[in-house]
């Protein structure tokens, strides 16, 4: 059977299975557990090896951190206060220097509901007419920024998509306290900057502002229009500040999808809640703003989490049991390890999609240079699976979706030279995805093993999967 023929067996239903030893005792386990170790610290060695990337790192350093500095200093004057690490760092906010300078995006700011000035870029779509679906991403955490998502969003607006980017609050290049109203005044409103409704409720906030219109203008959630038309008049020839986005007349205001990393990824997990694809909003007035949004699919770089209400498809991208670094793991995981999102999704009913990088740590989803140790491959990997995942829920053409269905499907029989194939994907935790065809009559294909699905070496079988190459 070939791998394509494999890929898209109906409704089949693979249970990974163990081998014979599943630690440190069984040499084919060991062998692959430093194979994956070293996979999960390639991507610092290639960077450093490099000379174009040392050669793009400088001018991409130097431009952003001039560029952070000046917005600093204008923003004393308002009173902005300046906390995220990277600003201070040349090359810290600029994420890949290679492709700083590809596609055109457009810098915002916009208040949160704390009152803090954040800031981000909206993306706009390349040769694309019309109205376009949109989507919004979040970063993670521990300082994580916009930057180190640009990835993400250069190759949605490629393919099509209205994207913001922005930062959260104390991170990147947005402010990191919080103001009243118009007043130049610090406050402790979002401070400090590692607490989850920087995360969640501002994911909320972001999301209105995309939204946001001559005709309906951004009002901070919480804040009063008199509020708003305060900060707004205060601001007014001092400091940038939008309460339009500037591209509102590019965007399809009804599809919406979201995407975050890490805490960012918890984040899109609990707004995806607010979805007017259900009735869940209604339940949770604070979060939700006492209204639902066009949401319709969203993803979660390592981050996605079971323990909300899933009302829209979702895809769950993972690391391979990492955190920033690469450490022996002795004896394997449980196989289903990564799975309980998804199994929370498919139980409402749901499409969703596992994937989980081989040797992939937290940071595959982030771009820092020379710093972050990550696959050389994680990246590219999410780069296709995640623009895959947004055709498919929110494109306009069938054509489109339907061809993303099918990368879904056949992604993962790829060559192993290239970075969406299924031998990157890991060999201990499995992959797993519940799709809905787009036939008059749709059927439902499952498997919980994609590895095997796709045609390489099951989930468990070390010898197997290390002659993958």
């Amino acid at each position: 059977m070939s791998r394509i023929t494999a890929a898209l067996v109906v409704a089949m239903l693979l249970v990974p299975t163990a081998a014979l030893a599943d630690d440190y005792t069984d040499a084919d386990y060991r062998d692959y557990d430093i194979d994956s170790q070293q996979r999960g610290n390639a991507r610092q060695p290639a960077q450093a090896t490099d000379p174009a990337f040392a050669e793009a790192f400088v001018g991409a350093g130097v431009d952003t951190w001039l560029s952070d500095a000046g917005q600093a200093a204008n923003d004393l004057r308002a009173g902005r206060l300046y906390t995220g690490a990277g600003r201070y760092v040349p090359g810290g906010s600029a994420g890949d220097p290679r492709y700083y300078y590809d596609v055109t995006s457009t810098e915002v700011a916009f208040t949160a509901r704390t009152g803090a000035k954040l800031t981000g870029h909206v993306w706009a779509p390349v040769d694309a007419p019309g109205r376009r679906p949109g989507v919004v991403i979040t970063s993670g955490s521990i300082q994580g920024y916009e930057a180190m998502y640009f990835w993400a969003a250069r190759d949605l607006a490629r393919h099509g998509y209205l994207v913001l980017t922005w930062d959260a609050q104390g991170q990147g290049r947005s402010e990191g306290v919080g103001h009243a109203p118009g007043s130049p005044m610090p406050t402790f409103d979002g401070v400090p900057f590692q607490q989850s409704a920087n995360f969640v409720e501002a994911t909320v906030d972001a999301l209105e502002f995309f939204l946001s219109t001559p005709d309906a203008p951004y009002v901070p959630p919480t804040w009063t229009e008199e509020d708003a038309a305060a900060a707004r008049e205060a601001a007014d020839g001092v400091e940038q500040l939008d309460d339009v986005n500037p591209l509102h007349a590019l965007l399809d205001a009804d599809t919406i999808g979201l995407a975050g990393h890490s805490l960012g990824g918890s984040g899109v997990s609990a707004v995806q809640q607010c979805s007017d694809e259900g009735t869940v909003w209604s339940t949770l007035p604070e979060l939700c703003n006492d209204r639902s949004y066009p949401i319709r699919a969203v993803v979660g770089w390592d981050g996605l989490s079971g323990g909300v209400t899933p009302v829209v498809p979702a895809m769950d991208q993972n690391a391979d049991g990492y955190f920033f670094n690469t450490t022996p793991q002795f004896s394997s995981p449980d196989p289903e390890a990564n799975l309980a999102p998804f199994d929370a999704w498919t139980a409402a009913g749901l499409d969703a999609y596992s994937l989980t990088v081989r040797g992939g740590t937290h940071l595959e989803w982030c771009d820092l240079p020379y710093l972050l140790p990550a696959t050389t491959y994680g990246t590219e990997m999410a780069t296709v699976y995640t623009t895959a995942w947004f055709d498919r829920y929110l494109a306009p053409e069938d054509a489109t979706r339907t061809g993303a269905l099918d990368t879904l499907l056949t992604a993962p029989t790829a060559d192993a030279d290239q970075p969406e194939s299924g031998t990157n994907l890991s060999g201990s935790r499995a992959s797993a995805y519940r799709l809905t065809t787009l036939d008059v009559t749709p059927a439902v294909l499952e498997t919980r093993d994609l590895r095997a699905t796709a045609g390489w070496a099951e989930v468990g079988d070390w010898a197997a999967i290390l002659a993958e190459g």
